[in-house]
């Protein structure tokens, strides 16, 4: 009977995520904030290694740009990410989870008078029906916490450039 709730439950739960985080960095140099145009700097910033149990990773080179790409096999699947555009405000990339779970994201750039707010989207679906539900909450979970963390970690890295 649980089991059945269960399943039902997930059917129930939306198949599709989407996600918003916003930081405003005080600083008016684009350069800074590099490492968010770079797959590479993104295992970084995110901590990949560390934090998802991450057993391989590969980038092409270059690693930014569009073309650009990164490869990374999980414990629980494949993920490839793709940067797909580039503009003077940003990047569009794609990422498709185990060959059938899709998104799109777009990292942007909005200049003020002393700083730079970075705004980051994903949009995304997943294509299974009975645990479908559950994974697009645990994506959409896993991931916002991996942005969270690079806009942590790359605010740190900020701060410390300045006090040296």
């Amino acid at each position: 009977m649980v089991t059945i709730l269960f399943v039902a439950a997930g059917l129930l739960l939306p198949h599709k995520y989407q996600l918003k985080q916003q930081i405003t960095f005080s600083t008016t140099d684009e350069r800074q904030l590099f490492a968010l145009l770079d797959l590479k700097q993104w295992s970084k910033l995110m901590m990949w290694q560390r934090i998802s149990q991450t057993q391989y990773i590969h980038f092409s080179t270059p690693s930014t740009g569009v073309g650009a790409h990164a490869a990374i096999d999980h414990q629980l699947g494949r993920i490839e990410l793709t940067i797909t555009k580039k503009t003077k405000q940003g990047i569009e990339f794609s990422m498709l989870f185990n060959n059938e779970h899709s998104a799109i994201g777009l990292l942007t750039f909005t200049h003020h008078n002393d700083s730079i707010t970075v705004n980051w989207q994903i949009s995304g679906a997943v294509h299974s029906t009975l645990l479908g539900g559950y994974t697009a909450l645990y994506i959409e979970y896993h991931l916002r916490q991996m942005i969270i963390s690079a806009y942590n970690n790359l605010q740190s890295e900020l701060k410390l450039r300045a006090a040296l």
